[in-house]
């Protein structure tokens, strides 16, 4: 298998490039790492325009591209639906009839001999591939995702999180038995969709060398949080430690700044620029540029599911994290003290984050095994590695 090359169709629910948001992240390098082998036609919704950067970047990893033109409003109509199916809202903004239809007869023109699909999201589309072998690759388990965050919600805001959860929850489980293999990135979220014998864990992986390793050239007591800001969990997470970890950290130490790097922050987020020592930086050229710089990286997540991104690439880049529980169980082989530090309250967390702060030789001994556990366990390479080994099951071979 593992010089073998298949003809493979690729559906994912939006383009995968730029990789912002996780799930782009993971569809994008597994397609760039896959292209190297395989032949891959890749569809995708598109809600908007793109460039020609995106465009070019994106057809140079596919052999072929076919992007599914939707219109915004007929996007949003398309919600209507939701009283009238158990379809969860993600599955019907993301996997719009347009989408199963270009699938439907990209099959019958096509000679494929493996269908992936991204994501739960997409998951209407298995039905249209029925005669061919079917891995869904489900990221993260998105019921245990909208669980979470409706536990930090109120009343009617609440209430729909809780539907979506329990309907993504049925659409999870009849996905599993409408397709052959499937993957999903950690073992807690193995666990919320069940322990199905073909459910694969498969953790995401980090570009070792655009997330280079570095001891040189940090700052001092500057604390950093990564992340798309317009992603719920991130935005809790920055109003979280800037609100109530990081005043016990600057008591102790005035100087100390914290950073909060990522794009398209919220009205909540940018308001936390007039914390005094907090900067929202918004979008950036590279967030590697600001990880190499750091002396702490935070995770401070409470709510959501899967494995973390950010804790993987501070880990690459020589950035000594501190995380919370949440945030670094998807994480099966990093151990507390060891690669990372875990703490859940804010008192822990500043102390933790301090004790780093001060200790030059505690932050090198975190970096330097973190980033050795990095090229040990989550390379691409050996993510695809795993994903070809699903494909084989799935083709029976």
């Amino acid at each position: 298998m593992a010089r073998e090359s298949l003809r493979i169709l690729f559906v994912a629910p939006r383009i995968p490039f730029p990789p912002l948001y996780g799930d782009q992240v993971r569809a994008w390098n597994l397609l760039k790492y896959l292209s190297r082998r395989h032949t891959i036609v890749l569809v995708n919704p598109v809600f908007g325009s793109f460039g020609g950067e995106v465009q070019d970047r994106v057809r140079a990893v596919c052999y072929r591209w076919m992007p599914v033109k939707v219109a915004r409003v007929i996007r949003l109509a398309n919600l209507y639906k939701y009283v009238f199916t158990r379809l969860p809202i993600q599955t019907i903004l993301f996997c719009p009839p347009q989408l199963s239809k270009v699938v439907r007869n990209v099959v019958l023109c096509n000679d494929f001999e493996l269908v992936h699909i991204e994501l739960v999201r997409c998951a209407p589309v298995l039905v249209e591939v029925e005669a061919l072998p079917r891995v869904i690759d489900f990221v993260d388990a998105l019921s245990l995702n909208m669980h979470c965050r409706s536990l930090h919600r109120r009343g009617l805001v609440r209430l729909i999180f809780q539907e979506e959860a329990r309907r993504l929850a049925t659409l999870e489980r009849q996905a599993v038995y409408s397709s052959e293999r499937q993957l999903i990135c950690s073992q807690q979220d193995k666990e919320a969709i069940g322990k199905f014998p073909t459910l694969h864990v498969v953790p995401n992986g980090v570009d070792l060398d655009d997330f280079a390793y570095s001891e040189y050239g940090r700052e001092s007591n500057l604390i950093t949080f990564t992340g798309h800001m317009s992603y719920a969990p991130n935005a809790d997470a920055a109003v979280y430690f800037a609100r109530e970890v990081f005043p016990i950290i600057r008591a102790r130490i005035p100087e100390a700044r914290f950073f909060v790097v990522g794009a398209h922050p919220p009205a909540m987020v940018r308001a936390l620029g007039r914390v005094p020592g907090v900067v929202v930086t918004g979008s950036v050229a590279r967030m590697q540029e600001y990880l190499w710089r750091t002396t702490v990286a935070v995770a401070p997540i409470r709510l959501g599911s899967g494995i973390q991104n950010k804790v993987l690439e501070a880990m690459a880049c020589g950035a000594p994290v501190v995380a919370t529980s949440l945030a670094s169980q998807g994480l099966e082989h990093a151990v507390d003290g060891e690669h990372l530090i875990v703490a859940d309250d804010p008192d822990t967390m500043a102390q933790r984050t301090v004790d780093l702060l001060k200790d030059r030789g505690l932050r090198l001994q975190l970096a330097r095994n973190a980033r050795r556990l990095v090229e040990a366990e989550y390379t691409w390479e050996r993510v695809v590695a795993k994903v070809e080994q699903v494909y084989r099951l799935a083709m029976g071979r």
